[in-house]
């Protein structure tokens, strides 16, 4: 089963006034499903009505913008973005930071409906159901998933959700097996869609403003942003960033068996040394690039460089350095909050992620060589 051609160029070519935002992006998106992603028939029309739904939510961001003069003027402070490959403990990092006080990690359903939610504030539990929901269904299709990467309505979750809706978003070539697209997408200048990805986050943040008129500051996380850094710094010159570095070894095992995860919710075609060559050869490339000009990508912003080893062997020490990088309080009520966490969500809870590099037809000698200078670089 494929997705119609007829629907394809319906909604690249709707709008009132031309082509629909981000219609070229669109095209090789929905050409690359119709073509290349092996969708299960009963799975069409849910990824397609997912496709309508982002073009809804810009629409709808550009009316509130244009009728909300105060979201289009929210100053979102100094944001911090969580960066770096995926697998490197950052779900880990941005649930601890939404514990404190002064910061706010976008939880998964304001993301899903943060313009329905500034719209109609009477219906946030309804809004948080709704993505439960889709969690819920997610783990239906996908049941090895909670075990990998646990996700859950009321808790944080990657800002991937706001640039997947101009569909510039590597998630999309991770959740499906699209590799034309993802060609297009490593050729392109991103500074258009984070631009709408900020006006997306301002919109979401007016929710948390105080009856002052202030608001904490966000802390957003998505590893994707990693390979498109400097068009990121465009959209946020503000932005500081904290580092994660794991070892790539173990990177890009644990990443290829996420995407066979994810892929298997809406495919049955899940070629693993193909997974496994796509994401050797992602992770591979940026390490160079990081290691060559890390620095030079995010504009000399402030960057905290944190080893995986150090988040999971003392996240209480590592929060403190990052409160003292952010300039924050390591209060009292945030270290216990962070015992909470930990108390609350241990290791393994949901059940334990198994795979091998072999599975996936890689070995961890080509992984290391192919990484040698980010590892000399960050000291992995």
């Amino acid at each position: 089963m494929t997705i119609a051609a007829d629907s394809v160029s319906t909604a690249v070519r709707s709008g009132p006034t031309g082509p629909a935002p981000f219609s070229e992006a669109l095209h090789h998106f929905a050409t690359a499903l119709r073509y290349e992603a092996h969708l299960r028939p009963e799975d069409v029309d849910p990824v397609w009505r997912s496709i309508l739904r982002s073009q809804e939510v810009l629409a709808d961001t550009a009316e509130l913008l244009g009728s909300r003069p105060d979201i289009a003027r929210l100053d979102l402070g100094r944001p911090v973005f969580v960066i770096g490959f995926l697998r490197t403990g950052s779900t880990l990092l941005h649930n601890l930071l939404g514990r404190h006080e002064a910061l706010h990690s976008p939880l998964l359903w304001e993301l899903a409906h943060h313009t329905d939610a500034v719209r109609s504030p009477d219906r946030h539990d309804e809004l948080r159901d709704r993505a439960q929901g889709y969690v819920d269904d997610y783990y239906r299709k996908a049941p090895e998933l909670p075990a990998v990467h646990f996700i859950d309505a009321g808790r944080p979750d990657e800002c991937h959700r706001l640039l997947a809706n101009t569909f510039h978003s590597m998630v999309l070539e991770m959740r499906y097996r699209v590799p034309s697209y993802g060609d297009w997408l490593h050729r392109q200048d991103l500074a258009e869609p984070y631009r709408r990805h900020r006006e997306q986050l301002q919109v979401l943040m007016s929710l948390h403003r105080d009856a002052d008129g202030g608001q904490p500051v966000p802390v957003l996380k998505c590893p994707f942003h990693t390979w498109f850094l400097d068009s990121l710094v465009q959209a946020y010159p503000e932005a500081r960033f904290i580092h994660l570095h794991r070892d790539p070894v173990e990177v890009v095992g644990s990443t290829a068996s996420l995407c066979r995860v994810l892929r298997g919710a809406r495919s049955d075609h899940r070629e693993l040394t193909e997974i496994g060559a796509q994401w050797f050869t992602r992770i591979t490339g940026l390490s160079r690039r990081l290691a060559e000009s890390r620095d030079d990508l995010i504009g000399g912003r402030p960057v905290l460089d944190l080893p995986y080893r150090q988040l999971v062997g003392d996240p209480q020490e590592a929060m403190r350095r990052i409160c003292a990088f952010l300039e924050i309080p390591y209060s009292e009520r945030f270290r216990a909050a962070v015992s909470d966490h930990l108390s609350a969500a241990p290791a393994h809870a949901h059940g334990k992620h198994v795979y091998t590099l072999g599975d996936f037809g890689l070995s961890a000698d080509a992984v290391t060589r192919a990484t040698e200078s980010y590892r000399k670089r960050f000291g992995v």
